[in-house]
């Protein structure tokens, strides 16, 4: 696959010695040459102003490129020409295309506009960024003839949007799928060469905690997701205690996700560190509340609510026991049908289940039949006659939340 290029034409040409990171070192009057010079299998696309195009016909025509082409642009002297601007990057680059950006000679705010024009099109055309290369001409070396100009190579920081978009995911909707893609990158740009690093540092890279850290991310993700509590809380207990030396483990490499950290921490801590299981649960209703995940929330309120009765009913050892939770459910159903005007006298002959011990028992009884029929709602995608509108339903999970705040957490 080809590789296309973008460059902007400065407003005079000043021939420089480039120096690009490998090494390689290319003389040119405009940063735009020295590419061609240097990747010369370069499909090279030139954006142009009135006032430079004169430098495009007098300096590009011989250029030792695959193929080239200049694109006229605006000066970018307001919102409306930087959007034309904007969108001339965009239409000239193809879908799933490997580019390099040069933001060398951009004029006024050219060079941040191609540097957003890089991320933006990394996630809406899924191009392959190869390099954001920036001649740096103020630190030239001008004790020499010509002057020697270093290249950046910014591509790395152009995965600080990333860094943002993955942690925003994960505090505000639970998915660390992006992040620990993140974390497997900077894991992998520090693996030592196979065919040179002993079995013992093959070992020492591989049983480096960003790569636990990122592979507990993606478990926490899925487990919050499907909801499974126990899952969740056990696997951000390791998070918890991992990250700090998961960043240290790949020392530079980190630091665009140590910012972040904190922030990711403090959106599970609750949840990672409760000792008491219904608290925590709890902690993890609020999370999912929080985050408008009402399916979820509504599953593991319902479930929550049985293990609590099971708990006022001294089976705390049993929450996990099949047979004893159905016999609580079958109780608890008994007590909504009596409740509701129904006998139930067969369920409750034959389940022999006393909730009389619990208290609050009439509110209880009435919070597991608005849960149930929440629950059915959901779970049948409004299948129903007089289903709730999914605004209404938002409203009635969160009223039942409220309510269930209001019973007594046993120690």
């Amino acid at each position: 696959m080809k590789t296309k290029a973008i460059t902007f034409l400065g407003v005079r040409p000043q021939e420089t010695c480039y120096v690009f990171p490998d090494g390689r070192e290319h003389v040119a009057p405009f940063f735009g040459l020295a590419l061609a010079q240097h990747l010369p299998d370069l499909d090279l696309v030139v954006f142009t102003t009135e006032l430079t195009a004169q430098f495009y016909r007098q300096y590009f025509a011989s250029a030792q490129v695959a193929s080239i082409r200049a694109v006229s642009i605006p000066d970018g002297r307001d919102d409306d020409e930087l959007w034309r601007i904007f969108q001339n990057v965009v239409e000239v680059i193809e879908p799933n295309e490997a580019v390099v950006f040069d933001i060398t000679h951009g004029f006024r705010s050219l060079p941040f506009l191609s540097f957003l024009a890089a991320a933006y099109l990394r996630k809406v055309k899924a191009i392959q960024l190869k390099h954001v290369f920036f001649g740096n001409f103020e630190m030239r070396d001008q004790s020499v003839t010509p002057h020697r100009t270093p290249v950046l190579d910014l591509t790395n920081f152009v995965e600080l949007l990333d860094w943002m978009v993955g942690a925003d995911l994960f505090v505000r909707f639970g998915d660390a799928r992006d992040l620990a893609t993140l974390l497997h990158t900077q894991h992998n740009r520090v693996k030592p060469d196979p065919k040179t690093a002993s079995n013992d540092e093959m070992a020492a890279w591989n049983k480096l905690p960003i790569k636990a850290t990122a592979n507990n991310l993606t478990k926490v993700s899925k487990a919050l997701r499907v909801v499974r509590p126990a899952e969740v809380m056990e696997v951000s207990k390791q998070i918890y205690q991992q990250l700090p030396n998961a960043i240290s483990s790949v020392g530079s490499l980190a630091m665009p996700f140590e910012p972040l950290a904190k922030q990711v921490i403090n959106s599970f801590q609750k949840i990672a560190l409760g000792d008491n299981e219904l608290k925590a649960e709890w902690e993890l209703i609020s999370w999912y509340l929080e985050r408008d995940q009402i399916f979820q929330a509504v599953a593991l309120m319902r479930e929550w609510l049985v293990s609590w009765v099971m708990v006022q009913l001294g089976k705390d050892g049993e929450l996990l026991e099949k047979k004893e939770r159905q016999l609580v459910e079958q109780a608890l159903g008994a007590a909504v049908q009596a409740q509701s005007g129904g006998t139930g006298k067969e369920e409750k002959e034959e389940i022999h289940v006393n909730l009389n011990a619990i208290p609050s028992l009439k509110e209880v009884i009435d919070l597991y039949n608005q849960l149930g029929d929440l629950r059915n709602d959901l779970m049948h995608a409004g299948k129903r006659k007089h289903q709730l509108s999914a605004e209404k339903v938002e409203k009635h999970v969160k009223n039942v939340f409220d309510q269930l705040q209001k019973l007594p957490l046993p120690n």
